[in-house]
């Protein structure tokens, strides 16, 4: 099985959303036939609606920085799914993604064969299975997952993890997770074990607050609630700088430089230092060495199309902003943290995303409105039906509609200033192919 025929293998098996299926008994099937790989590492699980991702790329970095082997897994990918399965930052070589999906498949095929599986797992659970045999194979000193979908029945919570992490709860994916924040946040929970220090942004809505408090009572445990550091802006790209207090020892009175950008970084930037620092120690690491890693880990992460500033004339800032919270945080970040300069949007959305709400917020900021679709996604809501949506906020003169993510890019980029910005928004798809437009060398 070469790459290409891994990819089209995955993909076969359907998109990751439509043909979920939450539960363990697949994975932990799948992972027994593969030898039990996820229990050849310590790992730090990752739950959350807004920040999991970035807490991720902040935890991964502090690691690395340590001088530990440090896997990273995430979800979903933007250009390629070898980025879901990294290594001190690299991610998997297309050869070795292929041979190691080969292994998960012939163990799939195995399992169906003796009447072990009802039916072929999913994108997912394939991927996870795939992910902890790497990482097992390359000794990974440890191993940072986050979760795919809610928490007590995503695939990844097979994990008995060193620490559980929850970042802030919103309401996205009720149709799965049930239709009340109190219910969401039940099933964020379920990563929660007994025995396993669990630590909690605390800028969570009060309805999951108490969801928190109560489930980990119940395993016995005393969260620990993490506020966010102080930090203000520090450049007109709207990086941060940050003060470090009496929590971090080591770093008490200091300040540092965050790679990722808007506010709520701040927030995601302690939870990660907290939860470094506390799993650091457990390893035997000097205090000195300890603040030193959280430092530089937090000023060298990298998390891809995340309010991610690309320099040019104008330049472009990329953010998949898929919900009404991502959207409002966006939203605060252009209104607070960049200089008011001309602002040309790009959008696009999946039909199962409010589309209303993730544009609306960017109606008083951005001049200009450019709508597409994504290429190959059947799920794609049609420029056209964005359109109607859009004039509820925006003139008519100020919004068009582009065949393709191309030309809704180069589009935007000769209406927009040299001093102004496009903004690339809404589907994480969508900020994947304009990645790859970007990256990609002129003809």
């Amino acid at each position: 099985m070469n790459f290409d025929a891994s990819v089209s293998y995955l993909y076969g098996l359907g998109n990751e959303v439509a043909t979920m299926k939450l539960g363990l008994d697949a994975i932990a099937a799948l992972l027994e036939a593969l030898g039990c790989p996820e229990r050849a590492f310590p790992s730090l699980h990752v739950a959350g609606t807004n920040g999991k991702g970035s807490t991720c790329a902040f935890l991964a970095s502090i690691l690395q920085q340590a001088g530990l082997r440090v896997g990273l897994y995430t979800s979903p990918h933007l250009i390629s799914p070898v980025e879901r399965i990294r290594i001190n930052g690299e991610s998997i070589a297309e050869s070795d993604f292929a041979q190691v999906v080969a292994q998960v498949y012939e163990a799939v095929e195995r399992l169906l064969r003796a009447g072990r599986l009802s039916a072929r797992p999913t994108f997912f659970e394939h991927l996870t299975a795939a992910a902890f045999t790497r990482f097992a194979a390359q000794k990974a000193d440890v191993v940072i997952a986050e979760v795919g979908l809610g928490g007590r029945l995503d695939a990844t919570n097979i994990l008995v993890p060193a620490a559980s992490i929850i970042t802030a709860i919103g309401e996205d994916h009720r149709e799965w997770l049930g239709p009340t924040l109190a219910h969401i946040a039940r099933e964020k929970a379920g990563i929660v074990k007994p025995g396993v220090p669990v630590y909690i942004a605390d800028a969570q809505p009060e309805e999951a607050r108490r969801v928190f408090e109560r489930v980990a009572a119940e395993k016995g445990l005393s969260p620990v609630w993490v506020a966010s550091l102080a930090a203000a802006r520090c450049d007109a790209t709207g990086a941060l700088r940050v003060s470090f207090d009496e929590r971090l020892p080591s770093l008490r009175g200091a300040q540092g430089r965050l790679a990722l950008r808007g506010a709520h970084q701040a927030h995601n930037a302690a939870l990660a230092a907290l939860v470094a620092q506390d799993y650091l120690r457990g390893r035997g690491f000097d205090e000195p060495g300890i603040g030193q890693a959280i430092r530089l880990g937090l000023e060298k992460a990298v998390w891809p199309g995340r309010l991610q500033w690309v320099n040019g004339a104008p330049p472009v800032l990329l953010d998949g902003a898929h919900n009404p919270q991502g959207a409002l945080a966006l939203a605060r970040f252009l209104e607070t943290d960049c200089d008011r300069r001309p602002v040309t949007a790009v959008f696009a959305a999946m039909r199962d995303k409010p589309a209303v709400n993730l544009m609306s917020p960017l109606a008083p900021i951005a001049d200009r409105l450019v709508l597409t679709e994504v290429a190959g996604q059947a799920r794609a809501t049609p420029s056209n039906q964005l359109e109607v949506m859009a004039l509820g906020y925006w003139r008519p003169s100020s919004v068009m509609q582009a065949p393709d993510a191309a030309t809704a890019l180069d589009w935007a980029r000769r209406m927009t200033p040299p001093e102004g910005l496009v903004v690339v928004f809404g589907s994480i798809y969508l900020i994947g192919e304009v990645l790859s437009l970007i990256s990609s060398p002129a003809p």
